[in-house]
């Protein structure tokens, strides 16, 4: 019969924990020695003027001890190396020194004995600090072996008062050095759970980052290879089949999404811009991409706009086209006869803002009152039959709710089962005056959020064509991915460019160095040298040429280094074709 291991994981702990204390102690012994000193050299400069006003019997006696006190404060603050050395010294000349000076002088340093009971007890410790109390506080017993005269009844009273003052300073000072211990400990254990929550952390967003990267690579393939076929003349019994596998990309493309936005919004890193653009023009694209699925369930998706809304206003376009895709896509889902609609409304409005409310209507299965509480916490759906019935993550409410209270809103839910239901939020816009380029920037420019909505109409119309010629220009593709590259080229030569594939940042060097690029699509993760290296190279050769990151790195880091070496903006992996042709545009004019 095997024995079972014996796991030393808790005496492992026992000893952590122990060393853990022993050094929490001696911080606190050693914080208390230093206040302690710091103490009595104020209390020495008091003690010594204050006998050279009163002028006792042996002043020179009594003013020796105020000197000592000073001195030995002075130097255990100096070499705090040698402060609990300092403080036994000082014990060993200031205990037999205190009764003498009693004897000596009488009443009054017999006086000023409650105040020095308090050094000992403060910057020793043990023994040492029990016998240095004791005998100190002791030593106005010997008043009457003073030669002068003294008050009875005075005296009994003040050695009544520095014996229960000096028990009650110990074991006050005592309870406090225990509780300042078991507090840096607390604070120890602390610190190193909130260490050990910040490596969790970090590792969860290096794995979240690296299987984003491997997931998007190869969907950007299913995706970008799907369209380019879609956008082509094929079989129309083929092309059912194509929009399924395209559908389902995009269904797994969102469900990516929606982990990654969770993943940062837990740890703060989801960021709200602040940028004109077209309300209208946005409101229309996500109810127009959702148009074909409402269609295909046979339920009606209206849009309503209120007269007088402003459309051109400064916002987060992308973060309210995640919200409203959220919602739509949502009630779309729990929708299986009737309508789905998006109402826009101004509520209020003022010479440089308007509010506006969004409501999402739907006539689906509606939630009831108990389930309503919950429906925005994470993976979360309104009962367990749900899941398997309409499929979904549960994330996507969670997001709604935190971006839109990001923005500076709330989200509200009115529903009734059987009958439907109503999300609504309400959000300020400052007005913008006028869109311009800034606009179009900051509608088209690529986010670091994935686009999820796909073009199938790529195709450039005869007329088109024939204003273009052979081609607008030549881009350099650089990635290592071999499908990447092929997707890449495809949907570039649709927009009638000229296209060059490298693999790797050395090769693209030697091209750039053998003909002029209108442009460049550089991938940031490569094996030798990076992306951003490579740009860095160029721009260290005087290549000018506008280079356009083309990756499926979410990391806000890498981009933010990709930017600063050089590159003019960036695509994420799976390419949205929408996005890739307003770049074309913009850096290879018709």
């Amino acid at each position: 019969m095997e024995k079972a291991p014996i796991d030393k994981a808790p005496s492992d702990t026992i000893s952590i924990n122990i060393r853990g204390s022993k050094a929490s102690a001696d911080t606190t012994t050693k914080s208390l020695r230093r206040v302690g000193f710091q103490l009595m050299a104020v209390f020495s400069l008091i003690m010594i003027v204050v006998i050279v006003v009163a002028r006792p019997d042996n002043i020179a006696i009594a003013l020796s001890l105020g000197i000592w006190c000073f001195v030995a404060s002075c130097a255990a603050l100096y070499c705090r190396k040698h402060s609990a050395s300092i403080a036994k010294l000082w014990a060993l000349v200031t205990c037999p020194f205190a009764p003498v000076i009693v004897v000596i002088n009488g009443l009054l340093p017999a006086s000023l004995i409650p105040l020095m009971t308090l050094f000992p007890i403060v910057f020793l410790t043990g023994k040492w600090r029990l016998c240095s109390m004791l005998i100190i506080a002791g030593s106005t017993l010997l008043v009457p072996f003073h030669e002068g005269g003294y008050n009875e009844a005075i005296w009994i009273r003040l050695s009544i008062t520095n014996i229960v003052v000096s028990v009650l300073i110990y074991q006050l000072v005592s309870r406090l050095e225990i509780a300042l211990a078991e507090s840096n400990v607390k604070t120890v254990e602390l610190n190193r759970a909130l260490a050990k929550e910040r490596e969790a952390s970090a590792a969860q967003s290096r794995f979240l980052a690296t299987m984003s990267h491997e997931i998007r690579t190869p969907l950007n393939g299913i995706l970008g290879l799907t369209d380019v076929v879609l956008s082509k003349e094929i079989s129309e019994n083929a092309r059912p089949n194509l929009n399924r596998i395209q559908q389902s990309g995009i269904s797994l493309h969102r469900i990516l999404n929606d982990v990654l936005d969770v993943s940062k919004l837990s740890a703060g890193k989801l960021s709200i811009e602040s940028a004109p653009f077209d309300l209208v023009s946005t409101v229309n694209s996500c109810v127009s991409f959702y148009s074909q699925f409402a269609q295909n369930k046979g339920i009606a998706l209206e849009l309503s706009i209120a007269n007088g809304i402003d459309a051109s206003v400064t916002g987060d376009a992308v973060r309210l086209s995640q919200i409203l895709n959220n919602l739509i896509s949502n009630a779309i889902k729990f929708t299986q006869h009737g309508s789905v609609s998006l109402i826009l409304e101004r509520t209020s409005v003022s010479s440089s803002e308007q509010v506006v409310k969004f409501s999402v209507v739907d006539t689906g299965v509606g939630i009831n009152n108990s389930e309503q509480v919950v429906i925005f916490e994470a993976f979360t759906q309104a009962n367990s039959s749900i899941n398997r019935t309409h499929g979904g993550t549960g994330l996507g409410l969670q997001i709604v709710k935190s971006l839109v209270e990001a923005m500076g809103g709330n989200v509200s839910l009115n529903s009734e089962v059987g009958k439907g239901s109503t999300f609504s939020f309400e959000l300020a816009f400052s007005l913008a005056k006028e869109l311009g380029d800034t606009a179009t920037r900051s509608t088209t420019e690529p986010s670091t959020e994935p686009s999820t909505k796909f073009s199938h109409n790529t195709q450039p119309t005869d007329q088109e064509t024939n204003a273009l010629g052979m081609s607008r220009g030549s881009v350099l593709v650089v990635d290592d991915n071999e499908i990447n590259r092929v997707v890449a080229q495809s949907l570039l030569e649709d927009l009638r460019v000229g296209v060059t594939l490298a693999s790797s940042g050395e090769e693209a060097l030697i091209l750039v160095s053998q003909q002029a690029f209108d442009l460049i699509l550089m991938d940031l993760q490569m094996p030798e040298m990076t992306g951003a290296e490579t740009t860095l190279e160029l721009r260290n050769k005087g290549v000018n040429t506008p280079v356009v990151a083309f990756t499926a790195s979410i990391v806000s880091d890498e981009i933010d280094k990709a930017m600063s070496s050089g590159m003019s903006c960036y695509i994420t992996k799976p390419v949205d074709v929408g996005k890739l042709t307003t770049v074309i545009d913009r850096y290879l004019p018709r």
